[in-house]
């Protein structure tokens, strides 16, 4: 099964200082036919102007990947961990039973651009990492491509692939910014550049 998502089909939410686009139902946008994908419940793209941010909130029983595409990502949380998080790295947080941050624009001056995914999760100790990726999951890896040719994504129970900068022909489709492509079961070609965002999951 391989199913695209085309960008001008995302949800949008307008906050003070942030736009967001979502990939699966959020909030008030609910969609009853695009809930999850496997352990994958949100995707979604924000756009933060400077100074502006997410006020602390809670997480519970999810695992959460933000990886930056322009600017820097200003985290802290009820641990007093505090970090700042650049391009070509990627947060984790396991939430396990609960855990609050706050997420902002660490520039007074320069706007950022990052992608958020949320996996449900089942493991009760929180966990936080920084670290370029492959990163490992509790039930699989996430991974940025960037220049691809004839790369191939091998099968795997749940793959989600979400464009973040760049294009791509991906499974004999072509996708842009903010596409994305969900497959079950299906190996995938891969050729282009930019930044492509793959979670492989052996789990729903």
């Amino acid at each position: 099964m391989i199913q695209v998502r085309r960008a001008a089909d995302r949800f949008r939410t307008l906050q003070s200082g942030i736009t967001t686009w979502h990939s699966f139902s959020s909030g008030a946008h609910y969609d009853p036919d695009n809930l999850s994908f496997g352990p994958v419940v949100a995707c979604d793209e924000h756009l933060v102007d400077p100074c502006a941010g997410f006020a602390r909130h809670p997480h519970a029983r999810v695992e959460l990947i933000s990886w930056v595409v322009e600017g820097a990502l200003h985290h802290d949380d009820g641990a007093g961990r505090v970090q700042v998080v650049v391009p070509g790295r990627a947060q984790y947080q396991l939430a396990g039973l609960g855990i609050e941050h706050a997420e902002r624009n660490a520039s007074e001056s320069e706007p950022l651009h990052f992608v958020q995914l949320w996996l449900m999760c089942d493991e009760d100790v929180p966990d936080y990492d920084v670290a370029a990726p492959p990163l490992r999951l509790a039930a699989g890896a996430f991974r940025v491509v960037r220049a691809a040719r004839d790369e191939r994504v091998v099968a795997a129970p749940f793959v989600h692939l979400y464009v973040a900068a760049g294009r791509y022909a991906v499974g004999g489709h072509d996708l842009g910014p903010g596409d994305s492509l969900r497959a079950a079961g299906e190996a995938l070609d891969v050729d282009g550049d930019g930044q492509l965002l793959i979670v492989a999951t052996v789990e729903g």
